[in-house]
């Protein structure tokens, strides 16, 4: 492809990874190079040269698009642990989220500051950051200023839900802010401002709609928790229902609410790793693909689980592959035997889900997601030395075989994040200490509202 960028534009060159594209067209290159010029892939090839490039030597190393975690509470990244024994709704209810109203402005900044750098140092290049801890306008300033200050590609979710006793006005100031923060952010190459819609089991459809209609006059994307049964119907039927809106967990939809989400080109943000351990059903994995509502994947919230997609897209293949075992078995057919369409899914897919069908769940398909020229530089080697790569398909390796310290070079929009396994420009000590701060002043602030309360 000829160039037609600035030679001023600063340059990096990728010589020698093993390159899984995921572009139908460009398939995998063994070995491969990828040229960066400014934000955006200039080429793909082999034996590429550039001498004002600066060049990274990726032998031994598979490229990858970067991650994309569509459902994350980042501002819940302090309360690591807390829920690693939850079980049920209310367990999340006393143990997690009724620590929001002890979280200040600060501690939002903090805690989505330390979530944010420990995504990119996990190769988690973009997010969407459901924020459902914005208590006042300045909660989600300080949400937004955070993930400028890492610098990861974020989709920064609003939080629509306020307090579970908030009066009507408390909606209303936060609709004209929403509208304000995303005017102030228009301009940001890496920052966009979503909306996460009120959760329909707690909020009017009359709410929501309003909340869905700023939100398409404004061009934002959004998402919602959807938890009890029937609730993508119910915004079917009162005309919401479209590809803008990304459902988190679904877990209880039917086959006809997957194939209405379907039919307007959507999907849904799964979060395996809390579902299951939630004790959700999980046939619902292999009942949106094969109905096509495209699936992407979350961590959810590290109050549970690690922030490692990795770890996501191996249970997710595991259980989508449990779920066809455990069909065939009560069909009777066992042994296991391959048949057309059964086993459904490869290791390929699930880095499917966490890049290309990511960035269409973000509303950046056309941008992100796959390693092309024209697209932004997003780019996240993996080391696989010293013990090498796995045979047979790369991406396996990566579903597989990969865990977080394996991530060797992250790149977001050409800018080098992460090299040789450090960091360049963020502080890991320092995202430590802002979880200790957020702890010392939020478990204070909760202790002494029990005490006050007798």
């Amino acid at each position: 492809m000829p160039e037609t960028t600035s030679r001023t534009e600063p340059r990096l060159l990728i010589k020698n990874a093993t390159v899984l594209t995921m572009d139908p067209a460009l398939g995998d290159l063994t070995p491969g190079d990828i040229l960066i010029v400014g934000d955006r892939i200039s080429a793909i090839g082999t034996d590429l040269s550039d001498p004002r490039a600066t060049e990274i030597d990726a032998r031994g190393m598979i490229a990858i698009p970067g991650l994309i975690d569509t459902h994350m509470h980042a501002w819940q990244t302090p309360l690591k642990g807390l829920h690693a024994s939850g079980w049920t709704f209310d367990d999340y209810q006393s143990r997690v989220f009724y620590l929001r109203e002890h979280f200040g402005a600060e501690d939002i900044y903090d805690a989505t500051l330390a979530g944010s750098v420990q995504m990119l140092d996990a190769g988690v290049t973009g997010v969407l950051d459901f924020c459902h801890n914005v208590m006042s306008p300045e909660h989600a300033e300080a949400g937004v200023r955070a993930h400028r200050t890492t610098g990861q590609r974020t989709l920064w979710a609003y939080g629509m839900l306020g307090s579970f006793d908030a009066p009507p006005e408390d909606h209303a100031w936060r609709l004209e802010h929403i509208r304000s923060l995303h005017e102030e952010t228009a301009d940001d190459e890496l920052l966009r401002v979503g909306m996460a819609l009120s959760s329909i089991e707690f909020g009017s459809m009359d709410r929501i709609s309003k909340e869905v209609g700023l939100a398409r006059e404004l061009g934002m994307r959004m998402s919602v928790h959807q938890n009890p049964a029937g609730q993508i119907r119910a915004l079917h039927d009162a005309g919401l229902l479209d590809e803008d809106i990304v459902p988190a967990h679904a877990n209880a939809a039917d086959d006809g609410e997957l194939e209405l989400l379907a039919a307007c080109g959507g999907g849904i943000s799964f979060t395996p790793e809390g579902e299951f351990g939630g004790g959700r059903s999980m046939t619902v994995l292999n009942r949106a693909y094969r109905a096509g509502a495209s699936p992407s994947l979350g961590i959810d919230t590290h109050a549970r689980v690690a922030i490692d997609l990795f770890a996501t897209m191996r249970l997710t293949f595991l259980l989508m592959r449990n779920v066809d075992a455990s069909a065939e078995r009560e069909a009777g057919r066992y042994p296991l035997a391959r048949r057309p369409g059964t086993p459904m899914v490869d290791p390929r897919q699930m880095l499917e889900f966490a890049t290309v069908n990511a960035a269409r769940a973000i509303g950046l398909g056309d941008d992100l997601g796959t390693l092309a020229p024209g697209r932004l530089a997003d780019v996240v080697l993996v080391n696989t030395e010293p013990y090498g790569m796995a045979l047979g398909d790369p991406a396996a390796h990566i579903v597989l075989q990969t865990n977080p310290s394996d991530v060797d070079t992250v790149i977001v929009g050409g800018v080098v994040r992460k090299r040789g396994g450090r960091m360049t420009d963020l502080d890991r000590t320092e995202a430590g200490a802002a979880v200790r701060r957020v702890r010392e002043r939020v478990f204070a602030d909760a202790r002494a509202a029990q005490g006050a309360d007798g």
